[in-house]
């Protein structure tokens, strides 16, 4: 990655937190929102990679991978996730501490709660309300960055919030072989910077996305899962794809 390609992320950052625009986070940024709201009482371990589809070369590999489990008791369940990008990944075990972007690193760690409200165990249908929040434990540091993009992000190491609620509508198929359950999750982000300096104005935005998924239970212990992100970055529309696999009993899939 050139200078200019990380004075580019850093502006296009910048940019983002001037306008107080949601981070198109899914919970963790590039990732998106697993919620489908079939679920039965259990633990899960779950791996997932995100993939943005809108390719950008200057902005190098933003390919993300998030690891986590999630815990479910008859009508509530529940997800803890912790995710950074490939890159960071590759530098961070390498021991490395200079990114593509900065100096340090990105994590971010996610949870998510689900409450079903209709539907489940023999019903062919699922309804859930969900909420959550994700939080940037560690942030890049733009030291280098111009004096302009630094005013607008009101920090050099912006740390993001962002908190999704939303509703998640599912239908298992009964196929013969296979019962893989499809889902619809639209849903609100609100996003703020939670490190704002103080005296600084840091505004909290809204944005509105959803996403769409399928998830194909194996033997009751392994699941694949994929889906859909979409939504609202400024005025641009920003969209994710994601696949990923889970091993355990019951819990959220």
């Amino acid at each position: 990655m050139t200078r200019m390609h990380r004075a580019g992320m850093a502006v296009v950052i910048g940019v983002l937190a001037a306008g107080a625009a949601s981070p198109a986070r899914a919970q963790i940024q590039g990732m998106p929102l697993f919620t489908n709201p079939r679920y039965a009482t259990g633990l899960r371990v779950h791996a997932d990679l995100g993939l943005p589809t809108d390719k950008n070369a200057g902005l190098g590999d933003y390919n993300v991978i998030q690891g986590g489990l999630t815990f479910a008791l008859w009508r509530l369940g529940v997800g803890v996730n912790a995710g950074m990008t490939s890159n960071d990944f590759k530098t961070v075990t390498s021991g490395g501490t200079t990114t593509n972007v900065g100096t340090a690193h990105k994590v971010t760690a996610s949870a998510l709660a689900q409450l079903r409200i209709l539907g489940g165990g023999s019903s062919l249908w699922s309804l859930s309300v969900f909420g959550g929040a994700s939080y940037d434990v560690s942030a890049y540091d733009f030291k280098s960055i111009p004096t302009s993009v630094k005013d607008s992000l009101n920090s050099t190491n912006p740390k993001f919030l962002t908190i999704p609620v939303g509703v998640a509508l599912g239908l298992k198929l009964p196929l013969v072989v296979v019962t893989p359950n499809i889902w619809v999750a639209p849903r609100f982000n609100l996003t703020k910077v939670a490190n704002c300096p103080t005296g600084a104005t840091c505004n909290t935005d809204s944005k509105f996305r959803w996403a769409a998924g399928i998830d194909v239970p194996i033997l009751r212990i392994f699941s694949v899962r994929a889906a859909y992100d979409s939504g609202k970055i400024g005025s641009q529309t920003v969209n994710y794809f994601g696949v990923g696999a889970s091993v355990g009993i019951g819990g959220m899939r």
